[in-house]
């Protein structure tokens, strides 16, 4: 079996779905979502397990399993057939693009690196001092396993070696972040030395990189971090420490917590807090924002009652908010240190603690900006409004935003009106100074698998299409039941003149329909096998199986919400519906002949197109 048909065969995409959006039940294997590909309040993004597929109505996007991972991790198609093939146990041997072929070779190298980092630290005499130091800080040896936690010795090619021995050349062992240039052009040498090896992976659990944690008593120049360069698989702003392991606990606890080094993830798991990411040393930018929001809506910022990190982490703050996410924060008591790791290492309880007792953001910057503030001071007041009001701006919701402009003007004594016309004009000029700009528009590609791609990226904007007239709803509406219910087809090949169909893809793909049923013969064919036999017949076609897939998920619905007994009451509703209208577009255009029949003098031709119109009255 060719390794795509075989992929899908064992995939359940209601499951590989479900690992990134929340579905809820819609019906016999329906499931539905908020769309990740688009903004939208009411989900409008189904899921059919019977056929495999995926669509949204919103935004048009849809197709299997294969373009999901793809709109989701910007993946091309032999990435996501690797990564889809590795999950479920299939060997995928070749890849049709050289760009892929180079990736997978650099995470290879990156694999058996962590691979001679780990067995250097787990078990050889040059790991010792590391074991040693890991223990000191309370990390054993099932913590240390479950991140693949290693060791570069001090030695200058040991690492290079290994690699070289596993077919590696030195230009590949550079481009995969690991080694550099000697100086004389003789060759390579290991880039990580005498440190503690950190994997960093992505969300699948690839190692793309890595960071290394000096040894104590490291020379006063050597950096305490260092961290991969930046290389084709390897992106600081697209990578979040430990989310490979917290997909899932983000999705049982609803949140996930940001913190920003490496270590407070690994101190988390030793306390039982697994729902928690690092931003590795860097502020955090849209595209971690974004990979977020596809596992939870609401992040928890982590700071130490001095709010040592606040400033960094505000950027951040700032576009998880514009991003319409619920931000909150952790705060940690004065007593447990600068950081989760600290915490954890005086007792873990308090950190546990801290992260069980979250707070809004908005409470926590009014209590920041009144801190150490005389509120009976006029200057004061003014300098907390200066801090808090643009931040009450960026609040769209409008009752959580009365609810702290109301907690504002209780603290400063002023009243609310006056801090409600005053949030009114920042608003104002803010919407004057966004003016000029417009939203970028969205280019697509088709994938290899008949689903749309975004240019732009996997959370790029998508395509809204316009308002469908009525007539094509109930075309679409009896299409999709042609598809989904057995029983009906015989009706609906009598009863659709394919004339009345109000776009030509309708027509087309209803005389696909038609000429399939008819070569089986079968009225009762099993709506997935109809279904799986049009996508064949189609597949040459992106376009037409979107449009198929569409119209399978309105079938779906249909059947899932219609009485049996009602069933033919409603397909004849939805006849007449496209009849009536299809029969006003022929009336209105037969006067618009007879007018121009008229002005020519042709009164033959006028005549016949009056009997035309009378016959459709």
């Amino acid at each position: 079996m060719d390794p795509k048909d075989e992929i899908k065969s064992k995939i359940n995409i209601a499951d590989l779905v479900g690992e990134y959006l929340s579905l809820k039940p819609a019906g016999p294997q329906r499931f539905r979502a908020l769309c990740p590909f688009h903004s939208e309040r009411t989900p409008s993004f189904h899921v059919s397990a019977d056929r495999q597929i995926w669509h949204c109505f919103g935004c048009s996007e849809g197709g299997d399993c294969f373009s999901f991972v793809m709109r989701m991790e910007g993946m091309d198609f032999p990435e996501a057939l690797r990564h889809l093939g590795k999950k479920v146990g299939v060997e995928v041997k070749r890849f049709a693009a050289a760009e892929s072929n180079e990736k997978q070779r650099l995470v290879e190298a990156n694999e058996i690196a962590a691979e001679f980092f780990r067995t250097t630290l787990a078990s050889s005499d040059l790991g010792k001092v590391a074991r040693d130091y890991l223990s000191r800080r309370g990390i054993d040896e099932a913590l240390a396993d479950k991140f693949k936690l290693g060791f570069a010795p001090d030695t200058w090619d040991s690492m290079t070696f290994a690699l070289s021995t596993r077919g590696f050349q030195p230009m590949e062992i550079e481009r995969a972040g690991l080694a550099l240039k000697r100086k004389d052009g003789s060759g390579v040498f290991d880039r990580f030395r005498a440190r503690i090896m950190v994997p960093l992976r992505d969300q699948h659990g690839n190692v793309v990189g890595f960071t290394g944690r000096a040894m104590p008593g490291a020379p006063d120049d050597s950096a305490k971090y260092m961290n991969s360069p930046e290389t084709p698989i390897y992106h600081k702003g697209r990578l979040l420490f430990g989310l490979d392991l917290a997909k899932q606990s983000i999705k049982r606890a609803g949140h996930v917590i940001v913190v920003e080094g490496n270590l407070d993830v690994i101190a988390s798991h030793k306390a039982g807090i697994e729902n928690i990411v690092a931003s590795s040393g860097t502020a955090l930018t849209e595209e971690h924002v974004a990979l977020l929001k596809r596992f939870t809506s609401t992040l928890v910022f982590s700071f130490d009652a001095d709010a040592a990190g606040f400033k960094a982490a505000q950027r951040g703050i700032a576009l998880a908010r514009a991003a319409s996410m619920d931000v909150r924060v952790a705060v940690l008591p004065a007593d447990a240190g600068k950081d989760p790791d600290d915490a954890v290492q005086k007792d873990p309880q308090l950190w546990r603690d801290a992260v069980t007792k979250t707070v809004p953001i908005m409470q926590y910057l009014i209590e920041r900006a009144v801190a150490n503030r005389d509120l009976a001071n006029v200057d004061d007041k003014r300098a907390v409004a200066a801090l808090v009001l643009p931040e009450l701006v960026q609040i769209t919701d409008v009752i959580e935003r009365e609810h702290w402009l109301q907690t504002v003007s209780d603290l400063l004594r002023t009243d609310l009106g006056q801090l409600r016309a005053s949030l009114k004009t920042s608003t104002a000029m803010g919407a004057e100074q966004q003016g000029s700009r417009r939203p970028e528009r969205d280019l697509s590609r088709n994938s290899e698998d008949g689903g749309m791609l975004s240019s732009r990226g996997p959370m790029a904007v998508g395509r809204v299409p316009a308002r469908l007239s009525k007539d094509e709803q109930a075309a679409r509406s009896l299409l999709g039941i042609f598809l989904q219910d057995p029983e009906s087809r015989p009706i609906l090949i009598l009863s659709i003149d394919d004339r009345f169909l109000p776009t030509e893809p309708l027509r087309l793909l209803y005389k696909a329909m038609r000429e399939e049923y008819d070569s089986v013969q079968s009225m009762d064919q099993p709506a997935h096998v109809f279904f799986g036999r049009m996508r064949n017949r189609l597949q040459a076609s992106p376009e037409d199986v979107s449009l198929l897939t569409q119209l399978a998920l309105h079938g779906e619905d249909f059947v899932a919400q219609s009485p049996p007994e009602r069933v033919t009451a409603q397909i004849q509703e939805l006849l007449d519906s496209m009849t009536a209208s299809a029969k006003d577009r022929q009336r209105k255009a037969i006067e618009t002949d007879i007018r121009r029949a008229e002005e020519a003098g042709d009164h033959a031709t006028v005549e016949k197109l009056i009997r035309e119109f009378n016959a459709l009255r």
